[in-house]
């Protein structure tokens, strides 16, 4: 056979083909444009949550530097800020703590910083800038509001500072001012010049209060590296070749971070990339498929004339090319719209109350595109090994089957029928069917997830999480900050009998809080030991607690009506006697915060001592840490836990205690009526905020909508991709065995027979995909599901079988109209022009 080298003809013929199939090729840029669309915006989604929920958490650190050496000498800080692996550094100095009496509950720490850590510390100044005299500070906008201080530059200002330990009195004057979040931060940051350290802190030696742990003349050196990857490992090798020993901290809010720790997080964004890319992957290998079948005569003839097995992979890899490069552009720009307008609402899902960072991440454009183009690749592969590998003969003669070893002669005493004769044909290529039916049940299972989720999400749930009655009034700090003293301008007694006496209030309950704590026993002793030996040593947040000798313990006093809304899921020991409850001498405590697992410090019957009021109560019962969420202030500190006592206890035990908020059951006909009355008496103070049931049935509302949105809408698109794949299989059945039709047909079979044969095999193959989802594939919605719901607080799983049911009848009418519509195409031709084209 003469073996033809030339490139420039092979060019020829696939631009050529390409062009005679105009057709096929919109078929093909539309499944590429489809598959690209759903992987980049899978990419823009990720990418823009990820970085919009770091954005909120280097606030919530207060820089996005990645990592930090803390408690340095200025020498220890100048010689590390020299080391080639930092690129960027900023340098903060410890200076105090403000600790005036307007800002009790608060943290506002004090510190000497340089230009580097303002613009990495988003700090956006309203006015003015840096101090540079020692009488000069910047304070945050909600800090100088807590201060009755105005929004000026030059405004006098004195402060008490704890510094070393020693309260001392400045005079300040406004040097600048920036806007913070009160309730992200973690303390409220103040800033002095370095001409105050100089005057101030000179005689304070720093390696001294690193001893004793003010800290004070301290440097914190922070740092950024070349990437986010590895940085603590980055981080021991500078202190090694550095020589300098200290801690050190790395910025958890990079994903990089966290991902390095728990890799099985990003094992759901894989699967999505996977599902989307053998979905695209399906569509485009049957498009590909029925064109080498419908062309492969003309391959044969190519082969007569000298072209080569490898010219013809060429030949089909090119077009593949091409339509790719047509394509790629087109779904890249759908596919970043679409990641756009999704990422709001999938932001809208979680508590994160941040602005939307859009990415443009290179690596959105760049993963996108090569997964595309493997997919496509890979799609186009097998029709191209196909193509090369038959004979000129062979492809005159093929029609999608092989026949491997002898032919087994089947006989039968009753004839052929034609369902048994369906299930044969089926089952001869059962790779195809393999793959058909994947593709069918990949969709049914994707729609019958997102619909028993969704259909799970409990509304009454939901609300009794925020709200126990039809209005809830608090404090718009109360949820947050950590006063718990009484605001005069906030909800005061005076205020709370106001609500009560409205008319049409039937009842109101009250939530009083004081922070309180207790000290570590040998109970609490012996559950918290084991978990401080296997924490990290570098952040021992429970070794600390022992150090410390006490546990938070939020103190909390509710009224009876509060327990209506305790399931028999949240109590984990113990049982709700209310007799009990109301005597006064029994409390209720729930499970202790210790990051991912909760575990109980005392059990039914056990006597806790209230170690700052001195007075001793009996453990009634133990509650899951988030019972009767609504009636706390929705806060966890670590190895801290609840006690709730009746109302009237509580005021005899802590007469300071802050009125939390305030709940009223109305008469169901005059809501509106208690609605508009609560408006007037609340509307004259700013504080205080007012939320009724329908506000918080509205938000689970739109919760619904977002998640039916993006669920079916995802779902949608794998269906269609699933019905394509469907439509293109069952055509190139009836494309490949046209000529096997032809020849049953002139030997007696009629065209009657063979419609319904082509029916019977239609509703087999949709009977098969049922059989498979009501087996292997109700196990895994069940425990898909399942696992979702379980994640979701406000969701009771309920599992549902109809959806499948709906989705199979929808795909065997479909069956039906495909089969109908192929057989149509089919009998176009004479038994005689299809028997020819054999010849």
């Amino acid at each position: 056979m003469i073996r033809l080298q030339n490139r420039q003809a092979v060019l020829r013929i696939a631009k050529n083909s390409m062009n005679a199939h105009k057709k096929r090729n919109i078929l093909i840029i539309s499944a590429i444009i489809l598959t690209t669309l759903l992987i980049t915006a899978v990419f823009t989604t990720g990418f823009s949550i990820n970085q919009t929920i770091e954005r909120t958490y280097m606030k919530t650190v207060g820089s996005d530097f990645h990592g930090v050496f803390k408690y340095l000498t200025p020498q220890e800080a100048e010689q590390l800020s020299k080391h080639p692996a930092i690129h960027k550094y900023g340098k903060s100095v410890s200076v105090g703590e403000i600790v005036d009496e307007q800002l009790k509950g608060y943290s506002v720490e004090l510190k000497q910083i340089d230009q580097q850590i303002v613009n990495n510390g988003f700090i956006k100044f309203q006015a003015g800038g840096l101090p540079k005299t020692e009488q000069d500070i910047v304070l945050n906008t909600w800090t100088l509001d807590l201060l009755n201080i105005p929004h000026k530059l030059g405004e006098k200002v004195r402060l008490q500072i704890n510094v070393n330990g020693q309260i001392v009195t400045k005079d300040f004057q406004v040097a600048g001012f920036y806007e913070a979040d009160q309730y992200i931060a973690m303390a409220g940051l103040g800033y002095v010049s370095e001409a105050f350290v100089e005057g101030n802190l000179s005689h304070i030696d720093p390696v001294e209060t690193r001893k004793t742990g003010t800290y004070t003349n301290n440097v914190n050196l922070n740092v950024m590296l070349n990437s986010s990857w590895n940085i603590e490992e980055k981080l021991l090798r500078i202190m090694e070749e550095t020589g300098v020993k200290t801690v050190y901290g790395v910025n958890w809010a990079y994903t990089a971070v966290s991902l390095s720790e728990n890799l099985a997080s990003i094992i759901p964004f894989l699967v999505l990339i996977i599902i989307t890319v053998l979905s695209g992957y399906l569509l485009i290998y049957n498009i590909f498929y029925i064109s080498v079948i419908r062309d492969i005569r003309f391959y044969g003839l190519l082969k007569t004339i000298g072209t080569t097995p490898k010219q013809l992979k060429k030949l089909i890899t090119l077009q593949a090319n091409r339509l790719y490069v047509i394509a790629l552009p087109i779904g890249l720009a759908l596919g970043y719209g679409v990641g756009m307008w999704l990422s709001p609402m999938m932001m809208s899902i979680s508590n994160i109350e941040e602005e939307i960072v859009y990415s443009v991440h290179p690596v959105i454009f760049l993963g996108a595109a090569l997964f595309s183009y493997l997919t496509v690749r890979i799609a186009a592969s097998k029709p191209g090994r196909l193509a090369s590998k038959i004979s000129p003969i062979e492809a005159v003669k093929y029609s999608g089957m092989t026949m491997a070893g002898k032919k087994k002669v089947k006989t039968s005493t009753q004839g052929a029928r034609l369902p048994k004769m369906a299930l044969r044909n089926l089952f001869r290529q059962k790779k195809k069917l393999v793959l058909m039916l994947s593709s069918l049940s990949l969709s049914i299972l994707l729609f019958s997830i997102i619909y028993i989720v969704i259909s799970s999400i409990n509304v009454n749930t939901y609300v009794n999480s925020f709200i126990a009655g039809d209005f809830v009034i608090t404090e718009s700090t109360s949820s947050s900050a950590q006063e718990t003293t009484e605001n005069d301008n906030g909800l005061t007694a005076e205020i709370g009998q106001a609500l009560e006496s409205i008319d049409g209030v039937q009842r109101a309950d009250r939530v009083y809080l004081q922070e309180s704590s207790i000290a570590i026993d040998d109970t609490i002793q012996a559950v918290l030991q084991p978990i401080a030996e296997q924490e990290n040593a570098k952040e021992p947040i429970y070794r600390s607690i022992l150090n410390q000798g006490k546990v938070w313990s939020d103190l909390y006093g509710i009224s009876e009506g509060w327990f209506n809304l305790i399931s028999k899921q949240d109590i984990v020991a113990g049982t709700l006697d209310r007799e009990k409850f109301a005597s006064g001498k029994y409390i209720i405590i729930t499970e202790g915060y210790m990051g991912n697992q909760h575990q109980s410090y005392y059990q039914p019957g056990d006597v806790v001592t209230l170690t700052e009021k001195g007075q001793s109560y009996e453990v009634l019962a133990v509650l899951s840490l988030d019972a009767i969420y609504a009636a706390g202030n929705k806060t966890y500190t670590p190895a801290g836990f609840k006690i709730y006592m009746p109302t009237e206890e509580m005021k005899k035990l802590a007469k300071d205690a802050k009125l939390l908020s305030i709940t009223l059951h109305a008469e169901e006909h005059k809501k509106e009526q208690v609605e508009r009355t609560l408006q007037s008496i609340t509307k004259a103070s700013s504080d205080l905020v007012v939320k009724s049931r329908d506000d918080y049935n509205a938000e689970l509302n739109g919760f619904i909508r977002v998640f039916q949105t993006i669920g079916y809408s995802l779902s949608f698109i794998i269906a269609f991709i699933g019905v394509l794949n469907y439509i293109n299989t069952m055509l190139t059945s009836v494309l490949t065995r046209r000529n096997e039709f032809a020849v049953m047909e002139s030997v007696g079979m009629t065209k009657k027979q063979v419609k319904k044969l082509l029916l019977f095999e239609g509703i087999i193959s949709i009977l098969l995909t049922g059989g498979l989802i009501c087996t292997i594939g109700m196990i895994v919605i069940y425990f898909v599901a399942k696992g979702l719901t379980d994640q979701i607080d406000f969701t009771e799983f309920e599992m549902t079988i109809w959806p499948t049911f709906l989705a199979l009848i929808i795909l065997l009418i479909l069956s039906i109209i495909v089969t109908l519509v192929a057989y149509r195409s089919l009998s176009k031709k004479t038994i005689v022009e299809r028997l020819r084209e054999v010849e």
